[in-house]
This record gives structure tokens, C-alpha cells and sequence, in this order.
């Protein structure tokens, strides 16, 4: 009861906000995910990960620079990330669509690739007109390389 009455309360001082809950995925990004499961089903699938839960800087390496580091990955997204059973990271799959052909969006978009890349995760993009079957996802996953680099991240561990 109690509860209720905090409620009703809140809602008489703060103003009508124009808001309403939306669906997380998109229609397209909600086929991908569907396949993606159904392709690795003894993975764990998540969507919409911050960049900051799936990396962190390597201080040491860093040195001063680790803030300013982390700063640039902060605010980037993965779309998917499929995870192996202990949710080690397999690879980060990005489904571009056409606002990925705009300049600032393509400098996102490779910033966020160098930093997966350099910490040895996998960036696996497809395009929202083309979503790949679960047999090409899995082809995908398998032969796409690593490409590695020197680092100032590294994996999260423990």
C-alpha cells in the first residue's frame, strides 16, 4: 500500500514526459538474434553491450593515457555479442544498415573495430540487407580472423 501511495505521489511532482517503451531490437536486429542462437546454441547470445563491460585498459601499458583511452570505447555499443559458456567473448557482430555510410558513423565504426580487434575479439559486420543464414553465421565466426595488433587493452578477466 505504501508502495502505491510513493507512487501516486511521485507522479503528481514530476512533470508529463512524453515517453513510451519501445521494443530493444529492431525488427532486423531481432532475426539476427533469432539466428544467431539457433546457430550457437551452446553459446550465450547477448544484445546491445557497452564497449566498457566487454573491455578495459591496460594501465600498465597505458600509462597515463588509460582515462583518455577508455574515454574514446566508452560510449560505443556492440550489437551482439557472442559469448562462449563462460561468457568469454567469441566475437562482436554489428549489423550495419545505411546510417553506417555517413562519415561520422563509418569513424565510429572503426574506432570500435580497433579496439575489439586489439583486445582479440572478433568483429563480424553484415548488413541489414543481407542478414546471413545460421549456416553462414556459423562459417562466418569460424574463418574470421583476429587481426592482431599491439594493445593497450586487454580482456577483462575475473
Amino acid at each position: 500500500m505504501r508502495m502505491i501511495w510513493l507512487g501516486a505521489f511521485f507522479a503528481l511532482l514530476l512533470p508529463a514526459c512524453a515517453v513510451a517503451a519501445r521494443p530493444l531490437l529492431t525488427r532486423p536486429e531481432q532475426i539476427l538474434y533469432a539466428r544467431l542462437v539457433r546457430a550457437f546454441p551452446g553459446h550465450i547470445t547477448l544484445a546491445q553491450v557497452s564497449l566498457s563491460q566487454l573491455l578495459v585498459v591496460d594501465r600498465a601499458a597505458a600509462q597515463r593515457d588509460a582515462r583518455s583511452t577508455a574515454n574514446r570505447f566508452r560510449q560505443l555499443v556492440a550489437d551482439f555479442v557472442l559469448c562462449a559458456p563462460d561468457f568469454t567473448a567469441v566475437a562482436v557482430i554489428e549489423l550495419d544498415d545505411r546510417s553506417h555510410n555517413h562519415p561520422a558513423q563509418r569513424e565510429r565504426d572503426s574506432r570500435k573495430d580497433q579496439f575489439l580487434q586489439a583486445a582479440g575479439i572478433k568483429v563480424i559486420r553484415v548488413a541489414v540487407s543481407d542478414i546471413p543464414s545460421e549456416a553462414a553465421l556459423k562459417a562466418l565466426v569460424t574463418v574470421m580472423p583476429v587481426a592482431p595488433s599491439p594493445t593497450l587493452l586487454a580482456r577483462r578477466v575475473g
